[in-house]
């Protein structure tokens, strides 16, 4: 499996002089520094990195408490999870998952005729399924609401070229995945987040909840 949806994080320039009076208004209480720009994630040999959007709002239940529940899931999958910084003004954020390319697992999923199947995932692909898991969760305990098989989305990150593997020549790979999964799927260049930029795309999917696995599994194995 190469590396799909793998960008590395686009430099920060850094602009502008110190300010010669840093106090102005005569306070002699300095002010506190500005967190240092976070430096690209290495992608070991045999690695592959996903990026996925999730909403501000939810991101801290995403981490946990003392940071338990981000821990607990780079535990159990063995893949390196970051939560990337954005500006203030966006409304996302992007969540990196970097893990193990090699397939050596499995998980249960739903099949579009109803039965349930195990398919095979890499320790990033699994990582990616539970920290989604994960997001559904704080968005279900924050609405009061139970999830059962509801509809669900996720964005996942991609530039151009693997935003067009995922459509195929003529539509037809995405197409086969719609319909194997009864899954939809959109590509959105515009309007994007502040949190990402061009030439990077949202790849976006809707599927029951009991679909989404194998839905998000087969969109990334593209």
């Amino acid at each position: 499996m190469g590396s799909n949806f793998l960008s590395p994080p686009a430099k920060r320039s850094i602009t502008g002089l110190p300010d010669p009076n840093p106090f102005p208004n005569g306070s002699s209480k300095r002010a506190k520094p500005s967190k240092p720009p976070q430096q690209p994630l290495p992608i070991p040999a045999g690695h592959v990195a996903f990026r996925l959007l999730c909403n501000s709002s939810r991101i801290g239940g995403v981490i946990g408490k003392s940071g338990t529940v981000i821990k607990n899931l780079q535990l159990t999958t063995g893949a390196k999870i970051r939560i990337e910084d954005s500006p203030n003004e966006s409304p996302d954020r992007v969540i990196m998952v970097i893990g193990a390319s090699n397939i050596d697992g499995k998980v249960m999923v739903r099949s579009h005729s109803g039965d349930g199947e195990a398919i095979e995932v890499s320790k990033a692909q699994e990582a990616l399924l539970r920290v989604f898991d994960r997001i559904l969760e704080v968005a279900a305990e924050m609405e009061g609401i139970e999830l059962g098989d509801r509809t669900v989305s996720c964005r996942l990150v991609a530039d151009s070229a693997q935003a067009g593997s995922v459509i195929g020549k003529g539509g037809k790979v995405v197409e086969k995945i719609k319909k194997d999964t009864g899954c939809k799927i959109w590509v959105c260049k515009d309007n994007l987040p502040a949190c990402i930029s061009s030439p990077d795309e949202v790849i976006e999917c809707s599927a029951s909840r009991s679909m989404f696995g194998s839905a998000v599994t087969r969109i990334v194995f593209e």
